[in-house]
């Protein structure tokens, strides 16, 4: 059964409309549920396209809405199986492995001048770059957006959807946003879905503007999802508490819907060592408690962050799952970066390096980025159910120290040492504690 606000947007009959759905509001739900509707009021299924960012989420999607046979796809799909099925074009698309000459930031800003529309600084390889491809016959996943955008503009191909439906819009470049507005016919109406708090791809060209030009081009009708249906009361709390210190276009405060607390905690440890201890110490103790291994994730900004944390998970002989490596057991703890965890849900989150430098991570001081390195951590914040634990070290391996994240200390949280969180656990005192704060 949707809620209120949840059905208010599955029965809207704007033409244009942008659904600003909080973290775990159930935005794949309602789009879900238009989906069906447009179905059910006569649309034909193919006259229907759903827009998503990743593999994993278009197959998602396609089972939710059943055998219905509407384009579910991400941008470099449609535009892949276009040009190859409609257009009958030939070329190879470069895999991410097969230029082994150019240095991942020298590949990163070439995305990124493709993905600025050819707007941002153009970068000193980028000739080099297409004259490689071009020898090869091969087009990168960028080029795939470019060329079929081309071919749309001198209408060598038209799309006749009546509905365009596009998830995660908060991580939509230009080149992106150029091509929704060349595949819409006249009467296309548009449904798009984000959540600005959750911006996170700067890095790639994405910018949460691209909602304000969307809603200001099209005078597109604005509502809200703002009751969270994942994390309980005090993980919602700390969530709100981190994000409105940034700059926010369309503000909103998550409201969860939980009869439970929920606890968090902010954990001071020494060193490398200790903090891999200590971790591990807490999942053995939640795991004992009726947590189950593959409901706990291990977050990290960048991953040699996690280092130490996967030396003693060895030693201890905990089960854990390392996303892109071999070593992989989908029944152990995950460990992932919180760009990889974007879209899932687990009943107990360790953040670690929570440290200045570390998260926020040492970049430039434009006041855009350090605002993204916070909506970084509040994407990871909110992917807790349950326990939610922040973790940082005072020194490193080579006696640097570390601070706090700053980010922690402007949310609120209280600092506990490891030797009292070790007090607090042994003893089960877990939410008599959360009540004293």
């Amino acid at each position: 059964m949707l809620s209120d606000e949840q059905q208010q947007v599955v029965d809207s009959i704007d033409h244009f409309i942008f659904l600003l759905a909080g973290a775990g509001s159930g935005k794949t739900r309602v789009i879900v549920e238009k989906i069906k509707k447009c179905l059910e009021q006569g649309v034909s299924a193919d006259k229907i396209l759903a827009i998503t960012f990743t593999k994993k989420a278009s197959h998602e999607m396609m089972e939710r809405i059943g055998d219905s046979g509407i384009y579910v796809h991400t941008f470099h799909q449609l535009a892949y199986q276009t040009l190859k099925n409609d257009l009958n074009l030939k070329f190879h698309l470069i895999e991410d492995n097969e230029l082994t000459n150019y240095t991942d930031k020298e590949l990163l800003a070439i995305t990124n001048y493709k993905n600025s529309m050819y707007q941002s600084k153009r970068p000193r390889v980028f000739k080099r770059y297409q004259n490689e491809l071009k020898q090869r016959n091969a087009l990168d996943f960028d080029d795939l957006l470019h060329v079929l955008l081309e071919h749309l503009k001198k209408h060598q191909i038209r799309f006749n959807f009546d509905y365009i439906f596009v998830d995660e819009f908060q991580d939509t470049n230009q080149l992106q946003y150029h091509l929704l507005l060349e595949m819409r016919k006249k009467e296309t109406k548009i449904f798009a879905v984000g959540d600005p708090d959750q911006s996170i791809y700067m890095f790639r060209g994405a910018t949460p503007h691209i909602i304000n030009q969307y809603i200001k081009s099209f005078d597109a009708a604005v509502y809200k999802l703002t009751y969270n249906y994942r994390s309980d009361i005090n993980i919602i709390h700390t969530a709100n508490r981190l994000i409105k210190q940034n700059r926010r276009d369309y503000e909103k405060n998550l409201i969860s819907v939980s009869k439970a607390c929920g606890s968090v905690y902010a954990i001071k440890f020494v060193d490398a060592l200790s903090e891999a201890v200590g971790v591990v110490n807490i999942l053995k103790h939640y795991q004992k408690a009726g947590v189950k291994l593959h409901e706990m994730v291990i977050l990290y900004r960048n991953h040699n962050r996690a280092y130490s944390v996967i030396q003693e998970l060895h030693q201890k002989g905990v089960s854990f799952c390392l996303e892109d490596d071999e070593i992989r057991d989908l029944n152990g703890v995950r460990m992932l970066t919180i760009h990889q965890a974007k879209g899932l849900e687990f009943d107990l989150v360790i953040l670690i390096g929570c440290e200045n430098e570390i998260l926020p991570a040492r970049r430039d001081n434009r006041f855009q980025l350090f605002e993204e390195e916070r909506r970084l951590m509040f994407v990871g914040t909110t992917r807790a159910r349950h326990f939610l634990f922040f973790t940082y070290r005072e020194f490193d391996e080579e006696n640097h120290h570390f601070t706090s994240s700053i980010f922690l200390r402007k949310s609120g949280l209280k600092t506990i040492a490891q030797h009292k969180f070790s007090d607090i656990i042994s003893l089960g005192d877990e939410d008599g504690h959360q009540k004293q704060n």
